[in-house]
């Protein structure tokens, strides 16, 4: 209980981006090496097979874990055993739900959309139960401010992932493999998130394993949730899903290669987001409002200062990413790439992490079924008419307008108006300098083009470095200059 309570949250933001930045490494190695093993038709079904399972796990998962966030912090310590155990079957239970879409044809035949993915409709199954029961890991670790386990989880869940895949594969080179080896590891992820489990029950208090009065105030919570989480992935991944009927497996490969995203970004986001989410809750539950924005505020500065700078540099330099890291024959995903580095601006505006905090969840699922109403039914002509550019611009349409809503709600619950609510002045100066300092190698492209990769990353490394500073001389830095210059002492004695 009380190493709970006095490990800082900048000390734990900082090890939970560590291990997922670790973590991401090892992720990246899938795609890397697979895209040069595979053809485009191999790599398109192994897409679409990891779209599947990823879908169906998030949506029926019905964001039962995200209640662990809210309880377990203000929970008393007799009362946290029956919070984890019944978020467990909270999870298990919804997971079976997930029957309905893959065993009934009228709905598998959507969303498990070509012959081949049906053969493996009893796998896909099984995944789904273990990826959503699983889901209880990384909540439970942060609510109990682990931090060992912080550091080493992420990546110990994707390095078995990656040694299970290119094992196997390299033993017997084939689509089944690859599949064998997404479920083996999964369990064996599964049997690590269990013994965690059972270690923190036999550390906390004896007492009832159950507890129907929390179990209610879970389910009601949740109940939000079990709406919102459904039709997130349902606006949020429509796109992928969709494409996979209307798409080959070759411009699927290229489609999904678009969704790469920039390594790290999300690892940080997440990690400062989710002990923002902690410390917020802890605040709403003593009704100062005041205090809970300015985490929030501090916690968007953090997010854009290392975001805006980093997707800036990741666009101009995008179509040299694309070729060297999936090899020439993934070049046509570049400009896709470009356009969904637009939506990460969107993503680390923190939308919904009041509501979260605040228990007003309703408003989430409202933000989700509202925009669905409107993104589904658009993002399934785009992708039938204009194909990948039409799924990508769905996709856009899908991250960003339900962010819109759960923002208007927020400034409402906020007390403020929209002026107060955002650290505009901050945020502006972010976009400013990282714009003014790009300047130069857009000029320098235009006269002499970059073609060596050693350039552009030292390049690249002197545009991050140079906007760093700008930004730690305005304030406007993830850290703070008082902690900056803490490290400096400690470690390069100046």
């Amino acid at each position: 209980m009380g190493s709970e309570k006095t490990i800082s949250s900048n000390k734990q933001t900082f090890w939970l981006a560590f291990g997922r930045i670790l973590a991401l490494f090892f992720s990246m190695l899938i795609p890397l090496v697979l895209t040069r093993i595979l053809n485009k038709d191999e790599y398109g079904f192994y897409s679409q097979f990891n779209t599947v399972i990823y879908f169906l796990s998030s949506v029926f998962s019905f964001g039962m874990f995200h209640n662990l966030f809210y309880f377990y912090p203000i929970a008393k310590e007799i009362e946290k055993k029956p919070i984890i155990i019944q978020t467990f079957l909270f999870l298990l239970l919804a997971s079976l739900f997930s029957a309905l879409v893959i065993f009934i044809p009228q709905l598998n035949s959507i969303f498990i959309g070509n012959d081949l993915l049906q053969s493996f409709k009893w796998t896909i199954f099984l995944l789904t139960i273990i990826l959503v029961v699983t889901d209880i890991m990384t909540p439970l670790y942060i609510v109990k401010r682990d931090l060992n386990v912080s550091k080493w989880f992420p990546t110990v869940q994707i390095a078995v992932k990656v040694i299970f895949i290119f094992s196997l594969f390299a033993i017997v080179p084939s689509i089944n493999s690859l599949v064998l080896a997404i479920v083996l590891s999964s369990i064996l992820v599964l049997i690590i998130i269990l013994v965690y489990i059972n270690n923190t029950l036999r550390r906390l208090p004896k007492g009832p394993l159950f507890n129907t009065k929390m179990a209610k105030k879970q389910l009601i919570y949740n109940l939000p949730m079990l709406w919102a989480s459904g039709f997130n992935s349902l606006s949020q991944k429509f796109d992928k899903i969709i494409t996979i009927s209307f798409l080959s497996a070759s411009s699927y490969a290229t489609y999904s290669i678009a969704f790469f995203g920039v390594p790290g970004i999300q690892q940080i986001y997440d990690s400062i987001s989710q002990v923002a989410i902690v410390d917020m809750t802890k605040k709403f539950d003593l009704g100062d409002k005041k205090s809970a924005l300015v985490i929030y505020k501090n916690m968007v500065v953090k997010t854009l200062s290392f975001s805006v700078p980093i997707i800036m540099i990741v666009a101009f330099f995008a179509q040299k990413i694309i070729t060297i890291l999936f090899t020439e024959k993934y070049r046509d995903a570049t400009p896709l790439f470009q356009m969904y580095l637009i939506s990460f601006v969107f993503v680390m505006l923190g939308a919904g992490i009041i509501l979260r905090a605040s228990d007003n969840t309703k408003y989430i699922k409202n933000a989700l079924i509202y925009s669905s109403i409107i993104t589904v039914p658009i993002t399934y002509f785009l992708v039938k008419y204009y194909g990948i550019y039409g799924g990508m611009t769905g996709a856009l349409i899908s991250i960003i307008l339900p962010k819109l809503y759960m923002i208007r709600k927020e400034v409402e619950i906020m007390d403020t108006g929209i002026l107060n609510f955002l650290p505009w002045k901050k945020i502006a100066l972010i976009f400013i300098v990282s714009s003014f300092c790009i300047i130069p190698l857009i000029v320098y492209n235009s006269f002499f083009k970059i073609e060596s990769i050693f350039l552009a990353i030292i390049l690249s490394i002197i545009y991050l470095l140079i906007v760093s500073y700008i930004e730690i001389r305005m304030n406007i830095f993830i850290m703070d200059r008082a902690a900056i210059d803490i490290i400096l002492k400690k470690y390069l004695k100046i």
